[in-house]
């Protein structure tokens, strides 16, 4: 298992077999428990991990750590400044959600000095608890990338606050000492911090990301108001209402600046340069789909990303031809569920013969199986059934069910009601079975 990843697991019963059936799949079984993807270069879309690796606590190392291991192409994180001017990787505008201060109470990043910043606690993705974990300043995030990252693996920053020219020069600064130039690139929803960016650093990549389309904006602000989703979807998406606050009105409808118009896109290139790109809600992709080629010519990017869901965004990305989809995807799922539901990138080549339980049921599994939910699969590998991609529990083999046709006639009464009879109940009695019950001691 030489040629395997260094995450890669070689404990457990039969794990040579169970790790060349899903090589033969292109996946490998990681330390962790995760199935991953052992190449994504056939998915030619770039896959970017929003947040980092959406199943870990955000503003962690594990975070990017993870996602970096997982094989995204870029690992998206949000870079904010603290009052005494201490860059940070912080997404919300505000603790609660993500980050919660020891004492319960609310800050402002932008009124927390660095010491009240490393007294926040993390949030566990899943259960919402509070982890004894604290968020972690920029430079860690840039470190922490950098001891972890393939060649080929970017950093994505997203800029947050509004701030002057030294600052970013600040940040520009730890940036190429930590990783270097062409291991990372800039993205923020304000042109003018770009425009800095771009006198500061002439080469780097940036990315525009124009604001939610509307639709996107009133689903969002429906969904949360009405409950229809769990606690956890809502305290995950909660900090999207600071958005929908300013943003889900008949006023910002009628300011609503969409670039996707080719003098709109060449206005934005010439102010940020060749090397630039605009992030798109997929919504806004999807309803001007001759953006890609206009941007194209422009020498741009196109990237998209979803305020309405990972499942929503992949149903839009799932209807596109291999020439249609943006340059890349900045996503809350794996590289494996991405690659495989758009280039089947995880089909089985067939070239391997299992020899254990386990890997015969991986070799049988159909091309739409889920393997980011294997461990829950092999629950079912007894009775034949898989969980699939799409459309859940299913059966491996679809065998038509034998149905055995009733001839018994049913009788009729005069005015041509049935007669209700019992079906007929076996009441042959079996083995009795004895249930002796322990005595209780009289005191």
């Amino acid at each position: 298992m030489a040629h395997l990843p260094a995450d890669a697991t070689t404990q457990g019963l039969n794990i040579i077999d169970t790790q060349l059936s899903l090589g033969d799949r292109n996946l490998y079984l990681a330390n962790n428990g995760n199935i991953k993807m052992l190449s994504t270069t056939e998915c030619r879309l770039e896959i970017s991990a929003h947040r980092g690796d959406f199943r870990q606590p955000e503003s962690s190392a594990n975070a990017i750590k993870s996602a970096l291991q997982d094989n995204y192409n870029s690992v998206e994180i949000d870079v904010m400044l603290l009052k005494d001017g201490t860059w940070v990787n912080h997404h919300d505008s505000q603790t609660g959600r993500a980050t919660v201060y020891y004492t319960g109470e609310r800050f402002k990043l932008n009124r927390m000095t660095f010491q009240e910043f490393a007294n926040l606690k993390l949030r566990d993705k899943q259960s919402n608890n509070l982890l004894d974990q604290r968020p972690i300043a920029a430079v860690e995030a840039f470190k922490t990338f950098a001891a972890y990252r393939n060649n080929n693996q970017q950093l994505n920053v997203e800029i947050k606050s509004d701030t002057n020219g030294q600052k970013l020069v600040e940040l520009d600064n730890m940036l190429r000492k930590y990783i270097g130039l062409g291991g990372f690139y800039y993205s923020a929803a304000d042109q003018e911090t770009l425009y800095k960016l771009r006198g500061i650093n002439p080469s780097v990549y940036l990315g525009f990301i124009q604001g939610g389309h509307p639709t996107s904006i009133e689903k969002l602000t429906a969904d949360l108001r009405k409950g229809v989703k769990n606690d956890a979807y809502y305290l995950d998406n909660q900090h999207k209402l600071e958005l929908v606050g300013k943003y889900g009105t008949k006023r910002y409808r009628s300011r609503y600046k969409d670039y996707t118009a080719t003098s709109s896109l060449s206005t934005l290139q010439k102010k940020l340069g060749r090397n630039s790109g605009i992030h798109l809600d997929i919504r806004s992709y999807m309803q001007h789909p001759s953006v890609k080629y206009h941007a194209h010519q422009l020498g741009m990017k196109v990237y998209t990303y979803s305020l309405n869901g990972s499942e929503y965004h992949q149903s839009q990305l799932i209807k596109l031809t291999a020439d249609q989809l943006p340059d890349g995807a900045i996503v809350d799922a794996t590289p494996y569920t991405i690659c495989q539901r758009l280039y089947h990138a995880a089909a089985p080549a067939k070239h391997y013969t299992p020899v254990s339980h386990l890997g015969r049921y991986i070799m049988s599994l159909p091309q739409d199986a889920d393997f980011d939910r294997f461990n829950e699969m092999r629950g079912y590998q007894n009775e034949g059934y898989y969980l699939s991609l799409d459309s859940g529990l299913a059966a491996i083999n679809s065998t038509p069910i034998k149905v055995v046709p009733n001839n018994i006639p049913t009788p009729l009464l005069e005015h041509g009601f049935p007669t209700i009879t019992d079906e007929k109940i076996d009441n042959d009695t079996g083995e009795t079975i004895i249930l002796r019950l322990p005595q209780r001691q009289a005191k």
